[in-house]
């Protein structure tokens, strides 16, 4: 029954965005807004989701909540090769992935701090 919920979750464009992004390790919301310009609530709405089917799992970190994809559903190897085409051919996720790139290009020293956190400083 649980590959039947992924493979629901990964028929829906944006929980499919979240997915491929997060194969590449784990990101913040804001992180995830500023890649994909998609609105932090429409983000949070759908992580909270593949949450609640066991694809993303979150850790805490004071106010910040940094999601990563499940061992259970990284171990569905097919599916994740599945999506990994995808990337490679679907034009949005395909520039969902440059502009993660250019943001991993900005850490320094895995040390990044989101345009939220960034605004709240001054």
């Amino acid at each position: 029954m649980k590959s039947l919920e992924y493979l629901k979750s990964i028929s829906n464009p944006t929980k499919l965005r979240l997915i491929s992004l997060l194969l590449n390790g784990e990101l913040c919301v804001c992180e995830l807004e500023e890649i994909t310009l998609i609105k932090q609530v429409n983000i949070s709405k759908n992580l909270i989701s593949l949450k609640d089917v066991g694809i993303v799992e979150v850790r805490r970190e004071k106010q910040r909540g940094f999601y990563s994809l499940t061992k259970d559903f990284k171990s569905n190897i097919n599916l994740i090769l599945h999506i990994k085409d995808l990337v490679n051919v679907e034009g949005v996720l395909i520039n969902d992935y440059k502009e993660y790139l250019k943001h991993e290009d900005v850490k320094d020293d895995n040390v990044y701090v989101c345009h939220a956190f960034r605004n709240e400083a001054k």
